[in-house]
């Protein structure tokens, strides 16, 4: 009997080991795992296709052992049910009675109560089953055709291994078998490799400690298995070995070594492309995952050994380090080879022999140590000095100094409405907003408290900032570059300016998309320095500000009370009447607005300011843009700052000036901690330490000359 379509292993592989480990209590071997699948064929017919799919998703979605273990009783559970049902009308020869099917429904479930009832089942049908097993499935069929449950029911079956611990203790794995295996199909390049590694005991210690490891991460052996049974864990330890070795991490007695093995594990868990999509719990929202049978690295990482072997001839042992560095490579290029092992092939046996060459010094294993560098940017595009959530507060707190006139005009109408000078009804619709940010208003920082965070974030005039502090003075110069350059790159997209250029005798030089990663990868790493710790609550805090004043200036009560239309309105006249100044609403607005739309952009694809792995330019132009920038971004960032440079007058001899490239300078990724003596990166001063000596020194002797303090005050910092 063949296993049946309804539970396939190719396309649930992961999910039935693991719901095979449970039935067991202990890993199977694959013939067991055979002899459940064609024993679970029997549910075939009784049990929606698209349940059943549900259920094994929900095994590997599980993050926790708990959760997973659960979701394995559910899948016995509603398989064993399908099995029950068919063997009951077997032995019946006809279809089933209501009484049957309600009994089979309630005393077949994921319940911890008649779990076992499922278990048994499983495997009797199996014939795996012990004789404690047997007679708990004979007692559930008898009841099951009977409609009731039977006399002299036995006793649950007894818990052997119930905590797994083949998985949860490490000293129980013996990996001797997995590693001779390993060792019979690849060997260590020497060359790089420190001492210790240079002996093949240290090799064994440090592959036993890989599949060790990776075991612990789910990817175990079977004891005592066959070849097949353990092919997928040699794969994925002889791959993670293969990392870390390529990526300078050999020693295991290192404290970091395990998660160096978790970092490996996790790039071999993802995808070589993004394009694979799977359906969520039947709901019709599907989500990313990859194709564990060809775009997951590992996947890749096997192929390209299978490639090697039998289409590139190297049929003796291949190198750890040299196969990990071209299965990186195969997995960087999988769009030119489609995970096909036949145009793998010369690609791969290319890559190979390169590195093989570039590691030994020019072909001797034993030649001169490996010089090759690894990845220098993050292979994902993460940048220390880029936090994303950190730009996005900071363009709060620059919408709030934008909208400052606004939120001062409003916390004006406040004072009015609470003196009662305004022509408003406490009956009129919602206008105990009015009333409410009032009484609230302590929960908002004031306008003194706004100027001041403002001055320390933006470098904004009018704040009062501690002494320990300094205004970021470099924001706006920063942001006009981000917006000249890109102003500037997408008016040379134009082959119509580009001609006028030549013809007015101005020396042309197309701006380069790096020009304009470089400037905003400069603005997002001083706006990200600006907003960690309390900078965050801060904009938090402003942003409920804003919210609450545009409630109250979009009452149509107070429209009326001042006779006016639109929000805007309302604080232009306010502000004339109140403070003797016109607004230019239109600026600010603008600036607000189009400001957050180019920091929203630099946050949500802070992965690719630092350069791009792949060799991408920045933007995508044209139908066939490929840039790291998607076409929609791209659209949005250059409108942005059209609309910011429309409202600044930013004219062209300042667009030249700004867009102009400048030489990368040290900004600090953390912010210096004020008061420690000198500033970290420059950032911010210390507290000059020998003026504080001095100090203490005079107020000891008692002499306090007031011209003598004031010098060493003006010297602190």
């Amino acid at each position: 009997m063949t296993t049946p379509t309804f539970l396939d292993e190719d396309a649930h592989r992961a999910e039935l080991k693991l719901l095979a480990r449970f039935l067991l209590h202990r890993l199977a071997t694959k013939s067991e795992r055979d002899a459940l699948w064609r024993a679970g064929g029997l549910a075939e017919g009784q049990v929606a296709q698209t349940d059943l799919e549900s259920e094994l998703a929900s095994i590997t979605a599980s993050t926790e052992e708990g959760d997973r273990e659960q979701a394995c009783e559910s899948v016995a559970a509603l398989v064993a049910r399908g099995m029950l049902r068919t063997r009951v009308q077997k032995q019946t020869g006809t279809s089933l009675q209501e009484e049957q099917r309600k009994w089979i429904s309630n005393n077949i479930s994921a319940h911890s109560s008649t779990v076992h009832r499922a278990r048994a089942i499983w495997m009797s049908e199996a014939g795996l089953a012990d004789e404690h097993q047997r007679k708990i499935y004979d007692h559930a069929l008898a009841s099951a055709i009977a409609g009731t449950t039977g006399e002299n029911q036995p006793g649950r079956e007894p818990e052997t291994t119930p905590n797994h611990s083949e998985k949860e203790d490490p000293v129980m794995l013996d990996p001797t078998n997995l590693r001779e295996a390993i060792l019979t199909r690849f060997k260590f390049n020497l060359a790089g490799l420190p001492a210790s590694l240079r002996n093949i005991e240290n090799q064994k210690i440090f592959l036993d400690a890989v599949i060790q490891s990776v075991a612990l991460l789910g990817h175990e052996p079977v004891p005592d298995g066959e070849p097949d049974d353990n092919l997928e864990a040699m794969v994925w330890s002889s791959a993670t070995a293969g990392l870390l070795l390529l990526d300078g991490h050999y020693d295991p007695r290192d404290g970091r070594f395990f998660q160096k093995v978790q970092k490996a594990v996790a790039e071999l868990s993802g995808s070589a492309v993004e394009t694979n999509s799977v359906e969520i719990d039947g709901h019709g929202v599907n989500m990313f995952a990859p194709d564990k049978a060809n775009t997951q690295k590992i996947a890749v990482f096997f192929k390209t050994e299978t490639a090697l072997r039998e289409k590139g001839g190297r049929r003796d042992k291949l190198f750890l380090q040299s196969l990990a560095s071209t299965s990186r490579k195969m997995i960087d290029r999988y769009d030119d080879h489609g995970g096909d092992v036949e145009h793998m092939g010369s690609l791969a046996a290319a890559a190979y022999d390169t590195h093989v060459s570039v590691a030994s010094g020019g072909g001797s294993n034993e030649g001169v140590a490996n010089v090759e560098l690894p990845p220098l940017h993050d292979p994902n595009g993460y940048n220390d000095e880029i936090e994303p959530d950190n730009i996005r507060a900071v363009s709060t707190i620059y919408v709030s100094h934008q909208l400052e006139f606004m939120i001062k005009a409003c916390m004006r109408i406040v004072d009015l409405f609470t003196a009662g000078l305004l022509p408003i009804a406490a009956s009129e619709s919602n206008v105990r907003a009015i009333d409410d940010l009032a009484w609230n208003r302590d929960d908002f920082l004031d306008e003194s408290a706004r100027r001041s965070v403002q001055a320390r974030v933006l470098g904004a005039p009018g704040g009062q900032i501690a002494f320990d502090q300094q205004p970021n003075a470099e924001f706006n110069m920063l942001l006009m570059r981000v917006v000249s350059a890109v102003a500037e790159f997408e008016r040379e997209q134009n082959i119509i300016t580009h001609f006028d250029n030549a013809a007015r005798g101005v020396r042309f030089q197309v701006t380069s998309g790096e020009f304009v990663r470089k400037a905003i990868r400069d603005f997002a790493a001083n706006a990200s320095l600006r907003g960690w710790a309390g900078t965050a609550f801060t904009a938090e805090r402003l942003s409920d500000h804003i919210k609450a004043v545009m409630k109250v200036l979009n009452l149509p009560a107070v429209k009326t009370a001042f006779g006016v239309t639109t929000p805007w309105q309302v604080v232009e006249r306010v502000s004339q009447r109140e403070f003797g100044i016109t607004v230019n609403t239109v600026l600010h607005r603008t600036l607000a607005v189009e400001t957050q739309n180019i920091m929203r952009i630099i946050a949500d694809n802070h992965t690719v300011w630092s350069g791009s792995p792949l060799g991408k330019p920045l933007f995508s132009i044209g139908q066939d843009g490929e840039g790291d920038l998607s076409m929609q971004a791209t659209h949005e960032l250059m409108v942005a700052s059209q609309h910011f440079r429309a409202v600044t007058g930013l004219g062209d001899a300042q667009l030249s000036e700004f867009s102009e490239p400048e030489a990368a300078t040290a900004v600090p990724s953390l912010p210096d901690i004020g008061g420690m003596g000198g500033g970290m990166g420059g950032s911010v001063p210390g507290v000059n330490m020998d003026a504080v000596a001095q100090l203490q020194q005079m107020a000891n002797s008692g002499t306090t000359d007031p011209d003598q303090v004031m010098a060493l005050l003006r010297t602190m910092n």
